[in-house]
Parts: structure tokens; sequence; C-alpha cells
């Protein structure tokens, strides 16, 4: 029985911090809203920044739809500012040559590919879901159902791989196990300190994926 990897892009295969604030700034200037750095840095890592621009919308009485979009396309104007994350050429490579494949589901839209390709790590994911397929965003599970039904993936050896609350929520409504980057360890999910740590998590990975075929 395979293992299929599912991963978050901003954040978690990518350090994309830096031009997500640029262009925050940018959309609280462009609005004229004060820009409190640490308390939206800490708010979008906590929760998303769709959730910010909700707020936003709603506290200010502004067009949501228009802040995301003004949000997308600064940020895919800075995608020349995306870097991969340390060890994440490493961990694809090691893991697909155990046999796991790999996909990506993020809110990121048109661009992902594009910046996949230029990073070099295009060629390890299967398919790559964005903000263009139309799927209700995270926690909503609908994106992780898509991916399992379409490659006939086995729930227990599924896992959703990312850095916010908000995909192991998603992870847990689409009856997967999760692997993320800041959220405690609990019954679905394990948390890790560094991509790096999921190759240690690998005997015990691989191992399941044996109990299950047995």
């Amino acid at each position: 029985m395979t293992v299929h990897f599912i991963w978050d892009f901003d954040g978690t295969l990518v350090e994309s911090s830096q031009a997500i604030r640029d262009v925050l700034v940018l959309l609280y200037q462009t609005y004229n809203v004060p820009f409190d750095e640490d308390w939206v840095m800490t708010y979008i890592i906590k929760e998303s920044i769709g959730n910010l621009l909700q707020k936003l919308a709603q506290e200010k009485g502004l067009p949501a739809k228009e802040l995301l979009a003004f949000f997308n396309r600064e940020q895919e104007a800075r995608d020349h500012m995306i870097q991969l994350k340390p060890a994440t050429r490493e961990v694809l490579q090691k893991t697909a040559q155990k046999g796991i494949r790999h996909y990506i589901l993020t809110h990121k839209g048109k661009t992902t590919v594009r910046v996949l390709e230029e990073l070099g790590i295009a060629s390890y994911f299967t398919e790559v879901v964005t903000a263009e397929n139309g799927f209700r965003r995270k926690p909503s599970p609908e994106g992780l159902e898509y991916l399992i039904y379409r490659y006939e993936m086995a729930k227990e050896t599924t896992y959703y791989i990312g850095d916010r609350l908000l995909d192991v929520q998603a992870a847990e409504n689409a009856g997967i196990r999760s692997l993320n980057l800041t959220c405690s360890s609990g019954k679905t999910n394990q948390k890790i300190d560094d991509l790096s740590d999921i190759l240690d998590l690998l005997p015990n990975i691989i191992s399941k994926q044996s109990e299950i075929i047995l």
C-alpha cells in the first residue's frame, strides 16, 4: 500500500514570509489601515491570511474579494523571493526513493507550478492543487478529499504536511493524519521541528504501511 504525502506550500516546503510581509505592508498602506506587524504576523501563523483579510474587511468595511485579489496579485509579483526550506529537496528525494508519492494542496494561485519548476522540485509532485481549482479554503477538507478520491489513497497511509492549525484541522476533517511544524502532537498529528524530522519518522511510517498490507 502506497504512502502519500500531501504538502502545504508557503511556510512548509518554501520560505515566503518576507514576501508575504511586504505584500501585507503594501495592502495596509493602500487601504489606509495602521499596520501592527507583530500582531499581523502572529495572527496569520495562528490562523491564516484568508482569515486576516476577512477580519480586516469586516472591521473596516472593505470588500473581502478585492483584498484577496490584491494580496494574490502582489504575492505573485514577488515569487522571485521564494526559497526552499532547509532540507526540502533532501526530504523529497529520499522519501520518493522509498516509494512515497507527493502532492501539493495550497491556497496559493496559478503561479505555484512555475515557482516549483524554478526551484527545481516540480518533478516530485504527482499533482498540484491551488486556489485555481476552486475548492473551499482550509480547514475545509474539499481539496484533500479530491486528491484522496482521485488517487485512491488509503487514509491510514496518507499525511498532510503543513505549518498551521488549519492544516491539522483540514487533515482531521478529511480523516487523515498530519505532520505539522507548529502544532503540538495529538491523536492524529505529529509535530515536527524541521522537515528533516520526517526522515527520522520514515521507519515508523513505512512499518505502518507494511502492517496495513499484512
